[in-house]
């Protein structure tokens, strides 16, 4: 069998418009974060760059671990088991393998050779899950007040996300990660950047530079302000609260004494009486 792995999938973009000059409308479209051309490989790390539900949404990421048609995915959707983990590769070169039921697993999913195969994507959830689907173009427009679509490009909503930015990975929780400091140019910058890693030994930092580590002046006031108030708390000077009054319902070490003792007393009357 001819070696599938390795594979690239070249997907480029369709772009539209009422205006037909090229340039501009490659600058209309620049703003958008969908690429005019996506290369992919089973096993590319991935970030969603739109809305899809509550649980996938633009900046979701995930790997892509194979290749389908739309009609090849139906069918394994119903039945994930029809591929086992080390099948899960590009499926649509000629199969040359002799066992029936693997000609037939082949042949069902790459729908007889027909159809175009999108990358199918294992998306990790909030929940600590994962969600597997078939990503397919979505459209983004420039569009005017009455609704004329200057710009239109059809992509699918994905970006290669073997690194990111600060941005984007603010709530993210990372076991390793390499972070370039170089760039750093606002206060808790460094801190977002730097708290993503998990632990030490995953964490690598580059172009470290002490002068960029820096807080919002009200934050570092706040602190500050903390740290007055603890430490006049400290002062022997700083009046302290007041103990607490003594009530029927929580009456005061002396007031629980002197019950004791009248008891011993009552007793010891009652013993001679």
């Amino acid at each position: 069998m001819r070696s599938l792995l390795g594979k690239t999938y070249t997907y480029r973009a369709k772009d539209t418009g009422t205006i037909t000059d090229e340039a501009m409308r490659d600058k209309l479209l620049s703003n958008m974060m969908a690429p005019k051309v996506i290369e992919l490989k089973k096993g590319a790390q991935v970030m969603l760059i739109k809305n899809m539900d509550d649980g996938l949404v633009n900046g979701s990421l995930g790997k892509v671990v194979a290749f389908m048609s739309e009609k090849s995915f139906e069918i394994y959707d119903n039945n994930p088991d029809v591929l086992g983990e080390d099948e899960l590769l590009d499926i649509d070169e000629e199969n040359t393998r002799k066992q029936d039921l693997q000609k037939f697993r082949m042949a069902t999913l790459d729908g007889g050779g027909n159809g175009t195969l999108h990358p199918l994507v294992r998306f990790a959830v909030a929940d600590g899950t994962h969600r597997e689907i078939l990503v397919l173009p979505e459209d983004w427009k420039v569009e005017l007040p009455s609704g004329e679509v200057q710009a239109q490009r059809s992509q699918l909503p994905l970006i290669l996300a073997w690194a990111l930015s600060i941005h984007k990975a603010q709530g993210q929780t990372l076991e390793r990660v390499k972070i370039d400091l170089k760039k750093v140019f606002e206060n808790g910058q460094a801190y977002v950047a730097l708290s993503r890693a998990t632990s030490q030994a995953g964490l690598e930092v580059q172009n470290f530079d002490p002068r960029k580590v820096t807080a919002h002046k009200r934050v570092a006031e706040f602190y500050d302000g903390l740290y007055s108030v603890n430490k006049a708390l400290q002062d022997s000077k700083v009046a302290k609260p007041p103990a607490p009054t003594a009530t029927k319902a929580n009456p005061s070490k002396k007031q629980v004494k002197e019950v004791e003792d009248f008891d011993e007393e009552e007793e010891i009357m009652m013993m001679y009486g």
